[in-house]
Parts: structure tokens; C-alpha cells; sequence
């Protein structure tokens, strides 16, 4: 009977501890990838909030996106994105060609940073799926590790 109680209590700890980590995408205290959080940010809007030549282009840049090791790369996918992203999908008085020239002088991961929350301040909240509302404050909180 205590083994089973054993047994039993170790797969609750167990089950318990990979449901907490699989809640927060690829976060370590010690190292936070750019590129995934990027990507991350790309496949949360919706597939109708893309010009059409998002398609064509989709795995290129998501190839590019997901290598990315520093601010220059990184700045270069956002704007690259944002480049993808239907006017529409963007609340009004947002600048797309404003965020492009400030990803050709970002020159730390704070800039890059700062471009990603930039652009993901001005998509209306239609532009993004669903389950964005629910996985944004992890991101934000893996995007904060970033230096």
C-alpha cells in the first residue's frame, strides 16, 4: 500500500512540474532565445492579418527568425515582419515606416527588444489569435531576460 501511495504521489510531483514548465515557452533563467521568442510573437498573428506574400515568404523568414544571435538580427526580422503585417492590422496613428528605420540603428538587444514590444503595441487586438491573450504575459516576461 505505501508504494502505491509512493508511487502515486511521485507521478503528481512529476506531472505537476512539467505542466508548470510547458506553461512558459522556452524560458531559462540563464539564457532566453531571441529567435524563438520572435517566432514566438510571428505565429500568434492570426494568418489573415498577412499580405499575401506572407506566404511565400513565411518559411524564409521564420528560417532567418529562428537563427537570430544578435540585436541587428533580430531588429532585421521585426522590421522584416512588420513589413508582412496588412495595414489594416494596425491601430491608427501607428508608424510601420517609423519602427523600420529605428530597426536599421538598433544596436543592443534593448533596442530589439523595445521594437518588439513597439510592434506588438500597435497591431489591433484583432490581428492576434486567441490564445495570444493567455501565453502574452510569459512572453513579455521571457522578453524582459533578453540583454
Amino acid at each position: 500500500m505505501r508504494r502505491i501511495i509512493f508511487a502515486a504521489t511521485l507521478t503528481l510531483i512529476t506531472l505537476s512540474y512539467y505542466s508548470l514548465h510547458a506553461q512558459v515557452p522556452n524560458v531559462s533563467s540563464n539564457h532566453v532565445n531571441a529567435g524563438s521568442l520572435v517566432t514566438q510573437f510571428a505565429k500568434a498573428i492570426k494568418p489573415s492579418s498577412f499580405l499575401s506574400s506572407w506566404t511565400s515568404g513565411k518559411s524564409g523568414w521564420l528560417g532567418k527568425a529562428g537563427k537570430i544571435t544578435d540585436a541587428a538580427g533580430m531588429a532585421s526580422s521585426i522590421s522584416s515582419l512588420a513589413g508582412f503585417i496588412k495595414p489594416g492590422m494596425f491601430k491608427s496613428g501607428f508608424n510601420v515606416q517609423n519602427l523600420m528605420q529605428a530597426a536599421g540603428s538598433a544596436k543592443s538587444m534593448a533596442d530589439a527588444t523595445g521594437l518588439l514590444k513597439n510592434l506588438e503595441g500597435g497591431l489591433k487586438p484583432e490581428a492576434m489569435s486567441s490564445e495570444w491573450g493567455a501565453k502574452k504575459s510569459s512572453w513579455e516576461s521571457a522578453l524582459q531576460l533578453l540583454k
